[in-house]
């Protein structure tokens, strides 16, 4: 086991070149696939009296949202733990590893409620590509293509988890389910499944075929997605020195991948030039808020969300504190971390 998470000095190795040499990404994929098989299959429901027939189906559906659920989650979570990547020089990996396996519902909802928000930028980040400002055009314009892409997917997986979110939780922590059909005159039933929320509510969603067929498609998207931005994040992570690189055979997200797969040479900043991006960044924006940091106690720490300009509304004068709360707060955010100094700017942490 050592072998699998420790390099040859012993030292734990980054999640994202485990993870990328073990995520079982099709397994989910395959789960989907029987599923979808089953619901279509008319010879496993035939036999059943109606209130089995019902029940079975109401099951099935209830599986494939189960597998849609636990993907979209592991897709926000592996969002988070990449962005830590660009903490390495305050959080060791043990940290990140820890964050993977202890992330809260709060911040994946947290992270799909924000990332509708965001713009080609903070998901070109989120899909591994290299800064899209430090492109030539023709690389930038297909890359951009590839992040419009990426955006609409997974506002589609956004809407989606955060709809049946608390119809999953019902499922799987107390069968809070129960089974019923909805028909209107001359049209076939609706499987609709009633459960009782969180707060003790009573709700129903209704799963006519198309909806059944777009919960299918996503968990389909969602696995390779995951393999794709994986690769992108290893190479990025590998590189130890700004460089140019020919991304030719380079998978890239998108439904034209097959026409945008010929990318010209990329250039890639290390992660040190990476983050020396981000804080001229960070310093921009600090610099337009300083009625702000007025208000602040010197000496503290300050987060600051690079895509939405904003310093996020806490601070403290430890370091790993500031970016636990921010990570919670603003879950796969692009964030910069810049110490108050005397004269009421920011500087170094």
């Amino acid at each position: 086991m050592d072998r699998i998470l420790k390099d040859e000095r012993g030292s734990i190795r980054s999640f994202t070149d485990v993870m990328y040499e073990l995520y079982p990404w099709d397994a989910r994929v395959f789960i989907a696939e029987r599923l979808k098989e089953m619901l279509g299959n008319p010879q496993l429901f035939q036999d059943l009296p109606v209130e089995l027939q019902r029940k079975l189906r109401g099951v099935l559906i209830l599986e494939l949202v189960a597998t849609f659920c636990e993907s979209a989650e592991e897709l926000a979570a592996f969002g988070i733990s990449f962005a830590m990547e660009l903490y390495k020089d305050a959080l060791p990996p043990e940290d990140v590893w820890r964050k993977l396996a202890k992330y809260k519902t709060g911040e994946i909802v947290n992270f799909y409620r924000d990332v509708q928000k965001r713009g080609p930028d903070y998901f070109a980040n989120l899909h591994g590509f290299p800064p899209l400002k430090l492109q030539r055009y023709n690389a930038r314009r297909r890359l951009v293509l590839s992040c419009r892409q990426l955006a609409a997917v997974i506002d589609l997986i956004a809407d989606e988890y955060l709809n049946l979110r608390e119809l999953h939780n019902s499922y799987k922590h107390g069968t809070r389910v129960s089974f019923w059909t909805l028909q209107e005159e001359g049209k076939p039933e609706v499987p609709t499944i009633i459960y009782i929320d969180e707060d003790a509510r009573v709700e129903a969603i209704a799963f006519p075929r198309d909806v059944v067929d777009e919960l299918y498609d996503l968990c389909k998207q969602i696995g390779p997605l995951l393999r794709t931005i994986l690769y992108w994040h290893k190479l990025r992570v590998k590189l130890k020195r700004s460089r140019r690189l020919s991304a030719k055979d380079a998978p890239i997200f998108g439904q034209s991948a097959d026409k945008v797969r010929q990318l010209p040479t990329l250039f890639f900043p290390n992660l040190f030039d990476l983050r020396g991006y981000l804080v001229s960044q960070g310093e921009r924006i600090a610099t337009q808020k300083t009625q702000e940091l007025s208000k602040l106690p010197t000496g503290d720490v300050i987060a600051i969300d690079v895509d939405f300009e904003e310093i996020l509304p806490f601070h403290a004068s430890e370091l790993r504190d500031v970016i636990w709360q921010a990570m919670e707060y603003r879950p796969g955010a692009r964030l910069v971390f810049r110490r108050i100094t005397k004269d009421g700017k920011v500087g170094p942490y």
